[in-house]
């Protein structure tokens, strides 16, 4: 497989299917959206990231790739993104409108119960339903579900392969994220349908409490109190649960396969308050003790309580909770992790702590607009403009969100002595205010609420909505708009009078379509040939973010004109100022074949996706 098949160009195809822009890059390859001219609909695809493949292991990978995709599109369910078309080294799917799970939870940090209930309930129905069919995910976490406009949830990825060890390339690239894995998938890579379950347990665990049950500085560390350490009681965290709940997320987050629940609809039964029973011998990790196999190498398995509250440690059967070091090594490189003396002499030793000089003057972290809260490497610290002093080197991630507004999140890093530049993040506008006017003054309804009469000014929600415009003696007028976070939108028209009764019996003349004007600004659908680029890249890593070693992802939505140049760049998604602004100047840089619509070059609304470094 040839790179340039992975990552194609402006004008390539995948197969049938014509890309039109790149929407997303993951660990393991891209998507796009594409156009299927076969059966007329838009399409996402996804490929493989060829560069993360060695000759050797490329044949292995792409068989198991095309294999799982394949069960995977035999899946048939409301809540599991549909599997349309599997190609050589990209298969095809439904393309999705919505807000990942993870950016919610990113934005509001803690859902209600009765809310989280109706995302997580939906989601368990396909979990049982694909196990029920041999479908095991490996790759639940909240980034993978998906919350369509309507509310309902849908579970993406389903059953696509993942990169083996031996498929690590020596660009030392990890794979996935080991915040949701189960103890057993870090350990060996043996998962079952219970690993899903673990994982859906962590999902929901950060969905009712703000945060992963197993954190960690490093990656090294959160593998560590995934295998080894109990979840904190989410009450701890969250003090508004019921009671009950510790117990559930204690047997979710079990250890062992067999102490958890049998099926995803049962978990959520336990979190409903139905009647919770507990196997005699659910006995959680408390800790890990250093032993050597009969090879001198080093291992580690799990302590157990005994009925009687102490600890057993003898009679570990082999394979099941002995976990041999050179075991725990490949999984730590999985994931990118270098591991040093596998094989040592004497106990391990205990990290001795130092105190870590401070940065000098602080951490300056700013918004457009102010006043949003910002978290701290998970830590809630107060609403900007602030100055956090004592911020130890390192790596740290802060996270901000603020009512009606996009949220926006950025790792960085900070050296040691260094004192980091302020770091500013612009807050796009979640609602677009709007305003409707009519000749004469009418009653206005949208999407069935009665607002008032015109002139009206208000906020309403990204996405499609109707409006109607009604007065006695006057015919009323119905317009659908789309609206777009932070664009306002304006809307004036004029009443036509009733027709007189004897009118209104005759048979109505069909309706003549409205011819397109050279310059409209047009929704981008079936009808419109999109735009197509031809010129400008991404844009390159600037400097100053390369000191901080940030990282994150930039959103941006513009207008493509009727000559295919950019306007009105507005930031849909922040990873601060200076990552932002990196990305507006060279959107502006891109230049387009421009959309057609009827044959008339027309204007339309594009986004582009940009992640550093």
């Amino acid at each position: 497989m040839s790179k340039e098949s992975a990552v194609p160009q402006a004008a390539s195809r995948f197969g049938r299917y014509e890309i039109q822009q790149e929407i997303g890059e993951g660990a393991m390859g891209r998507v796009y959206k594409a156009w299927d001219p076969l059966v007329r609909r838009v399409v996402a695809i996804k490929t493989i990231r060829s560069e993360y493949l060695t000759q050797e292991t490329s044949q292995e990978y792409l068989r198991r790739f095309r294999r799982e995709a394949q069960a995977a599109g035999r899946l048939s369910h409301p809540n599991i993104v549909s599997i349309y078309d599997v190609g050589e080294d990209y298969f095809v799917m439904e393309f999705l409108e919505g807000v990942s799970l993870q950016a919610i939870l990113a934005h509001r940090g803690v859902l209600p119960l009765p809310e989280a209930q109706r995302i997580l309930t939906p989601v368990a129905e396909a979990l049982d339903y694909a196990h029920h069919a041999g479908v095991i995910h490996r790759d639940v976490k909240p980034a993978n579900i998906m919350i369509q406009p309507d509310g309902r949830p849908k579970l993406m990825d389903f059953g696509v392969a993942r990169l083996p060890t031996s498929a690590i390339t020596d660009s030392g690239q990890s794979f996935g994220s080991p915040s949701y894995m189960a103890p057993e998938q870090i350990a060996s890579d043996d998962v079952t349908p219970r690993s899903d379950l673990f994982s859906f347990g962590v999902v929901a665990y950060e969905a009712l409490t703000g945060r992963r049950p197993f954190q960690g500085d490093s990656i090294t560390a959160i593998i560590y109190r995934i295998v080894h350490e109990p979840a904190p009681p989410p009450r701890s965290l969250n003090d508004e649960l019921p009671p009950y709940h510790d117990e559930v997320f204690r047997r979710a987050l079990a250890k062992d396969p067999a102490n958890r629940f049998p099926t995803a609809m049962s978990f959520i039964a336990g979190l409903s308050g139905e009647e919770l029973v507990l196997p005699e011998d659910l006995l959680e990790p408390l800790g890990a003790s250093p032993a050597k196999n009969s090879s001198g190498e080093l291992t580690t398995h799990l302590l157990k309580r005994r009925p009687d509250g102490t600890l057993d440690d003898e009679d570990q059967a082999p394979g099941r909770r002995w976990l041999p070091w050179a075991v725990a090594a490949a999984a730590l490189l999985v994931l990118g992790v270098e591991v040093v003396a596998l094989r040592r002499v004497g106990p391990i030793p205990v990290a001795v702590a130092r105190r870590v000089p401070a940065v000098p003057e602080g951490l300056r972290i700013e918004t457009r607009p102010p006043g949003a809260s910002v978290w701290l490497d998970g830590r809630e610290i107060g609403e900007t403009p602030l100055s956090i002093k004592d911020v130890l080197p390192g790596p740290h991630q802060v996270r901000l969100s603020l009512e009606g507004h996009s949220p926006a999140e950025l790792a960085f890093e900070v050296l040691e002595g260094s004192n980091p530049p302020p770091l500013r993040f612009v807050m796009p506008a979640l609602i677009a205010p709007a305003e409707i006017y009519s000749d004469p003054p009418a009653t206005v309804t949208v999407d069935g609420k009665e607002i008032g009469e015109t002139p009206q000014k208000l906020d309403l929600s990204p996405g499609p909505h109707e409006v109607r415009l009604e007065r006695d003696g006057f015919a009323p007028t119905v317009k659908h708009v789309e609206v777009h976070p932070g664009v306002k939108l304006v809307l004036r028209t004029r009443l036509d009078p009733a027709p007189p009764a004897a009118v209104l019996s005759m048979p109505a003349a069909p309706a003549l379509p409205t011819p397109v004007v050279p310059g409209a600004l047009v929704v981008l659908d079936e009808t419109v040939t999109p735009p197509r680029r031809v010129a400008g890249g991404p844009a390159p890593y600037p400097k100053e973010a390369r000191r901080l070693n940030a990282q994150g992802t930039v959103e941006v939505e513009i207008i493509v004109d009727e000559k295919g140049i950019p306007r009105d760049a507005v930031v849909l998604h922040s990873a601060g100022a200076v990552l932002d602004e990196a990305v507006i100047e060279a959107v502006y840089k891109f230049r387009y074949t421009p959309a057609v619509k009827d044959g008339v070059p027309v204007k339309v609304r594009q986004t582009y996706s940009q992640k550093f470094p």
